[in-house]
């Protein structure tokens, strides 16, 4: 380990304000040994010597990642960074080195760049997220997270605007990949969380759409509730991020129907039933986006009705319970689903007072005014009608 803190000899003169240069100390810097600085030169130091990539081992590259890493602890830190070029150093280990530690730690520390707006457009304006939609197959779960960051803002989403038609099916294609693959449950969130951001304008929501993103959270849902996730004890934290993704593109107009297309219903009734707040939240969230589609109602009210009903009685989330009362009055316009809210535990003042808070009940929908029955034409009937 090479320091870089001045070596002084004691002295009534000035001699004590310049570095002791008498041997055996070095008379230069040796530029393949990993710098211990201090103050502000560290972060410099240590950027010039990860530029030398190709001339250092991953062992020596992987340590000086991690005291990189270790500085990174701060918004300024952060900002001299970019300042000093950290991204196109990094982007290039993350292209070149054969160390899948070298590569993680890299894409660590360019998320750590992605958590400030000076770091975003530099990333963006090195051409590293194409890079970084490369690294999804090779290093999922850390750039993955880069990709999270940048969705979790406005300003990242329109950086991502030109990387969306490769970015968002490589995303898809991480959720659909076997953790037996190297896919870990937190690659699957953090890739979740990424396009729950991008689905927040139309732009990204119909490029996920294109890829079927539907189809592929419900599956990911399943694997998390009955497959090789559930037992995972950061499980509920993906879920959340999942029924987010879900509830967004539930309200875009093309979504719902590819939603239902996907036939959730069995997925979205258990979770409903999961004893966590936020997964509920959104999912609820979802059902109200769905339940505007005439399809839709008659299922929701079939498979969910009775969790709908439920969490209406309950008390404290004001924004739970204003979406299930949105979803039963959407779904109580078809009149077979009305039919089946008569059947849920549920009594006529109930009804009146936390359902449709009216007086009365609403009148049957428009569909189901009238009831026409035109008469069987017998044999005088027709000898009447050829005679006139």
């Amino acid at each position: 380990m090479q320091s870089h803190a001045s070596r002084r000899v004691v002295s009534e003169f000035l001699a004590d304000l310049h570095p002791d240069l008498s041997p055996p100390f070095v008379k230069g810097v040796i530029r393949t040994e990993i710098a211990d600085a201090y103050g502000r030169r560290a972060i410099p130091k240590l950027i010039t010597f990860l530029g030398l990539n190709a001339e250092i081992g991953d062992e020596d590259i992987t340590h000086a990642l991690r005291v990189f890493n270790g500085l990174l602890s701060t918004q300024e830190h952060k900002t001299n960074a970019v300042i000093e070029g950290a991204a196109p150093t990094l982007l290039a280990l993350v292209a070149t080195r054969s160390s899948m530690e070298a590569r993680s730690l890299s894409c660590e520390a360019l998320a750590s760049l992605a958590q400030v707006a000076p770091g975003r457009r530099s990333i963006a304006e090195s051409g590293g997220l194409d890079g970084l939609t490369d690294a999804l197959s090779t290093t999922p779960e850390a750039a993955a997270k880069v990709f999270r960051l940048f969705a979790s803002c406005y300003d990242g989403v329109n950086l991502l605007g030109p990387t969306l038609p490769r970015a968002v099916p490589a995303l898809v294609l991480l959720c659909t990949t076997p953790s037996d693959e190297g896919v870990s449950l937190k690659a699957c969130e953090h890739a979740a969380a990424a396009l729950a951001g991008i689905c927040i304008n139309d732009e990204g929501a119909l490029v996920s759409l294109d890829s079927q993103l539907p189809r592929c959270l419900i599956a990911l849902a399943k694997r998390g509730l009955v497959g090789e996730f559930r037992f995972e004890s950061e499980l509920m934290a993906m879920l959340e991020q999942l029924s987010l993704c879900l509830a967004r593109v539930c309200h875009h107009p093309y979504g719902k129907t590819q939603v239902r297309e996907a036939e959730p219903f069995e997925v979205i009734k258990m979770m409903l039933t999961l004893q966590h707040r936020g997964v509920v939240r959104n999912t609820v969230a979802a059902l109200m986006g769905m339940s505007i589609e005439k399809e839709s109602k008659e299922p929701i009210m079939l498979y969910c009705g009775l969790m709908l009903v439920a969490l209406l009685k309950q008390k404290g989330d004001s924004e739970m319970v204003l979406n299930a009362r949105s979803a039963l009055q959407h779904c109580c316009e078809d009149l077979n689903a009305r039919k089946m809210l008569d059947m849920l535990p549920m009594n006529p003042e109930e009804k009146l007072a936390t359902l449709y808070q009216a007086e009365q009940e609403p009148s049957a929908p428009p569909d189901y005014w009238y009831e026409v029955k035109l008469p069987q034409p017998t044999i005088n009937t027709v000898y009447e009608m050829r005679r006139d």
